[in-house]
């Protein structure tokens, strides 16, 4: 017995109906508009080297003064680089820089989890530079509140203190650089892709930031961490595995090193980098180097400090 079909009655054969995703599975405005991170290769932060030193200028020698420069660096646990130039003009400038070096490698130190997150994760760029934006200025408030408890320690002025200072932070997805001052922060990166010819150079070195901003308003003077603002902040990212080394100088470790427009950048340093990724720079070398005769000619005579992290790329799969 067949049955009479009523409007109500879906037909047997026919289109489907559509189906639509649960509100859940569906995604929302908010979600098709948020960045989404830039995948990029890790580099093992146990592949970095590092070492540095600061040496008395033959000026503050001869004058029974001590070295204003200050350097120090830690391996883990990740690697940083610090470096600050006291000011010639202060009185105690090299406790300032001391006192910068140590607090910075220990702050940055005690905030590893944000570290982490932040350097050895993926991001957008738009993540990026929130988050650029935000230790620019937090290294920024604690290096000037370090400068001036000291000052409040020793009863004098902030001015007595005073120093430059320069930061590279290491990850294993993102490198951050930071300065106030002048000197300078040079970078090793790949220069050859994988199929160049044997003698194609396998590097290339470049400063980074702004000599100009650096070096400050007026000649023979620069800008100090005391008295800085953030538009004298330089500070970026680079991807890890772009970078094959990281060198930080002051002002005097810089004069034979990088030329004073940041046009060109010594071989030296190159051979140093590479000599501190297989373990054979130490501080005395670096001291020994800069006391060569060749290293003081027509310079300033000014104390010299350097920093430096190198890393040698893997060996090619067989």
């Amino acid at each position: 017995m067949k049955h009479k079909r009523t409007p109500a009655t879906p037909p047997r054969h026919g289109k489907r109906p559509l189906l639509r995703l649960p509100g859940k599975a569906r995604p929302s405005a908010a979600a098709l508009l948020t960045p989404v991170p830039v995948p990029v290769p890790s580099v093992a932060l146990q592949s970095w080297q590092l070492t540095g030193a600061a040496i008395t200028g033959l000026a503050h020698w001869q004058k029974h003064l001590p070295c204003q420069d200050a350097v120090r660096w830690s391996q883990q646990p990740r690697p940083v680089l610090v470096l600050a130039d006291g000011a010639g003009s202060a009185a105690v400038s090299e406790l300032g820089a001391q006192a910068l070096t140590q607090g910075m490698l220990r702050f940055i130190a005690s905030l590893e989890d944000e570290v982490s997150a932040w350097l050895d994760q993926e991001h957008s760029p738009e993540a990026l530079d929130a988050l650029q934006a935000r230790w620019r200025l937090r290294l920024l408030r604690h290096a000037q509140g370090l400068l001036h408890d000291l000052a409040e320690q020793h009863r004098r002025s902030v001015r007595d203190v005073r120093a430059t200072l320069h930061l590279a932070v290491l990850g294993q997805k993102h490198c951050f650089w930071w300065q106030v001052g002048d000197g300078a922060i040079v970078v090793q990166e790949p220069a050859a892709p994988p199929d160049a010819p044997p003698d194609a150079p396998t590097s290339s070195l470049r400063v980074l930031g702004s000599i100009e901003q650096a070096k400050g308003e007026f000649a023979n003077q620069t800008c100090f961490v005391d008295a800085a603002s953030l538009d004298d902040v330089q500070c970026g990212h680079l991807a890890s595995h772009r970078t094959l080394g990281w060198a930080l100088m002051s002002d005097g470790g810089a004069e034979k090193l990088v030329a004073h427009d940041a046009s060109r950048v010594a071989a030296r340093l190159g051979q140093w980098l590479e000599r501190t990724a297989q373990r054979k720079l130490s501080p005395q070398d670096l001291a020994v180097a800069y006391h060569d005769a060749a290293m003081w000619q027509r310079t300033t005579l000014d104390d010299r400090a350097i920093v430096l992290a190198g890393r040698s790329l893997p060996e090619p799969a067989p």
